[in-house]
């Protein structure tokens, strides 16, 4: 019995903590077979021969049927005046985070499956625990591993989104940014002097992957994916919202890009900037007192998924030019 494993009286903390796997790449999805179905018939079949079949397609927020076979854990019987004394849980989360639990056997449970609905796209991981009145207490759990399964993003959304890069520079490849130009955006970003008069390629990218519309050549797919950047400048409270524009396809994700130039606030100024065309942004003049700077911070979305750097974080940049001009906004 492979899936069978004995812990004693333990916390279901510690026993969660315990779960963790050491590595992501072993969140693996084993001994299961995925076909397509119709949306709200999920299904994972936790079999007698400890078996784990998936049915249907898991995507966040649809509800997830969890059909056990509460001969997976025979021990921990027991009855009082007819009325069983033990029961079966299923414990689950998405992407390690928070715990959730239903009843699929024994005492209290559903007449049929138990339902759970994943909150997020992730790997989902099951395991069960059966219990009685008397102490007894077991664990079916992949001998501590979890069972684990991937959960696809809601139809209408990515479900992957990432690689934000900067790209400023001179050089170009076949008329465009060269991937050994790539810097990674969580580093930040400067857009100066030099690069407003010299270079080439100026532009933030990132990249989508949805399935069944950037997976393919999809003459469509410019207008299927609503991609934004949010952005704000130092003294400003509310964030600017533009739409951006699909590059190119990249394998099977869409890339899209938002050229620096378009949100720079010295863009085309005046050689003298006179007080009404000040940018709308706080500004400070450089330790050397060559330079007027003002720092961004910015943010994607795609189809209403957030691209930052970490949850609640931006992407910071900042511009620069000389400051001669801007006498009238200092």
């Amino acid at each position: 019995m492979r899936s069978l494993l004995l812990l004693g009286s333990v916390s279901l903390l510690a026993f969660a903590s315990a779960c963790v796997p050491a590595e992501p790449g072993e969140l693996e999805q084993e001994d299961t077979e995925e076909t397509e179905g119709a949306l709200g018939e999920a299904k994972i079949v936790f079999g007698a021969d400890y078996s784990e079949t998936v049915q249907g397609k898991l995507r966040a927020g649809d509800p997830i049927q969890i059909a056990y076979d509460p001969a997976r854990l025979p021990s921990c019987r027991g009855e009082q005046n007819g009325t069983p004394q033990w029961a079966i849980t299923a414990f689950y989360r998405v992407g390690g985070g928070d715990v959730h639990a239903v009843s699929v056997a024994g005492l209290m449970a559903p007449a049929g499956p138990a339902t759970i609905v994943p909150d997020s796209a992730g790997k989902l991981e099951v395991w069960f625990q059966v219990t009685n009145v008397w102490g007894c207490n077991e664990y079916d759990s992949d001998f501590g591993n979890n069972y684990k399964f991937s959960v696809a993003a809601p139809v209408g959304q990515p479900g992957w989104a990432g690689n934000t890069v900067s790209v400023i520079n001179r050089w170009t490849c076949e008329g465009g940014p060269c991937d050994f130009n790539r810097n990674a955006l969580e580093n930040g970003f400067v857009f100066d002097t030099w690069a407003r008069q010299r270079a080439a390629i100026a532009g933030l990218y990132f990249d989508v992957w949805e399935e069944g519309v950037t997976d393919y050549d999809n003459a469509d797919l410019w207008k299927q994916v609503d991609a934004q950047v949010h952005f704000r400048f130092t003294g400003q409270e509310a964030f600017t919202t533009r739409y951006v524009d699909f590059f190119r396809r990249n394998g099977n994700d869409a890339r899209y890009q938002v050229l620096v130039r378009t949100i720079d606030p010295f863009f085309a100024m005046p050689s003298v900037v006179s007080e009404e065309q000040c940018p709308a942004a706080e500004l400070t003049v450089s330790p050397n007192g060559q330079y007027v700077q003002t720092e961004v911070e910015l943010y994607f979305t795609a189809d209403g998924v957030e691209i930052r750097p970490a949850p609640g974080e931006t992407f910071k940049g900042r511009f620069e030019d000389y400051v001669g001009p801007y006498a009238a906004c200092l």
